[in-house]
């Protein structure tokens, strides 16, 4: 899997799958780790001094702050496997939400068989050792009642499963793939793989980005008709990410789908008029 350009030995969240350890009590909010491609450090760091800076005495100091890049939970740079997906979503960052990664998280870290099941699955997605968007076995584990797939949609906050829904019922209906068919089937890149509360405030380029870069790059060509990449946020900072002259030529081959609501993430046909049809045959391989 790699071209002249492109090699996944480069991957730079290894070392941070490497920090992911199911023996911590407190791996999914940690008290101890911050989850950081090291060669990103520095741009994390002087970022989020530049918020607490722009926090300090103004009357918008808690909308500020909301701002800062969250580090000491999962970082999530990408869901499920780009490299096998047909849909892969291009979002700007993951969110987090103190209610559900901290205090849920606590809740659910304090059951080792839980904790074990989430933090693995979240590595091996690091790693790209994963097939699906969401774990298949959706049966519950013994000691907590509930399955790692539910965990981690909790984890969450359901966010995906709720922009998925419509898409993934429409599908199911028209008998076209169930929904462990469906999550093989779908991916997530963010152009911003740290989460925060908020994303108000221009966002640094860090060097893990140009692996993004290039991952996408190398998708787009080796993969050709059967994959589709959907913007559903913040198309200009990928066009800068991605080059406008490779966006351009993959919207005209109809590889690249914009969201014509930047404000919702739904995948509808509310949000994406005609071009919804298109993605349902990307789905199910009939693009």
């Amino acid at each position: 899997m790699e071209n002249n350009a492109f090699k996944t030995q480069d991957n730079p969240w290894k070392e941070v799958a490497a920090l992911y350890d199911e023996s911590a009590a407190d791996c999914l909010f940690s008290l101890s780790k911050d989850y950081i491609c090291s060669k990103d450090k520095a741009g994390i760091d002087n970022y989020n001094k530049s918020v607490l800076r722009a926090a300090e005495n103004n009357p918008r100091k808690d909308e500020i702050l909301g701002n800062k890049m969250v580090t000491n939970i999962p970082a999530e740079p990408w869901g499920g496997n780009p490299f096998k997906a047909n849909l892969i979503i291009l979002s700007l960052n993951p969110g987090y939400v103190p209610e559900v990664n901290e205090k849920l998280a606590k809740l659910l870290q304090s059951n080792a068989e839980i904790r074990k099941a989430i933090i693995n699955y979240k590595k091996q997605t690091l790693l790209f050792d994963t097939d699906s968007f969401l774990p298949e076995d959706d049966k519950a584990m013994p000691d907590c009642q509930i399955s790692c797939k539910d965990a981690i949609n909790m984890l969450g906050d359901w966010y995906w499963h709720k922009m998925f829904r419509q898409l993934r019922e429409d599908v199911e209906r028209e008998n076209r793939i169930n929904e462990n068919e469906f999550y093989k089937k779908v991916a997530l890149i963010q152009y911003f793989g740290y989460s925060s509360q908020t994303a108000h405030r221009p966002l640094p380029h860090i060097p893990s980005q140009d692996f993004t870069k290039k991952m996408i790059h190398y998708i787009a060509s080796e993969r050709k008709d059967d994959v589709c990449f959907l913007i559903m946020r913040s198309e200009s900072l990928w066009t800068n990410l991605l080059g406008k002259d490779f966006c351009q030529y993959y919207k005209n081959k109809k590889m690249i789908i914009t969201n014509e609501n930047y404000r919702c993430q739904y995948i509808t046909p509310g949000n994406l008029g005609t071009k919804y049809d298109d993605i349902k045959n990307i789905i199910c391989n009939e693009g």
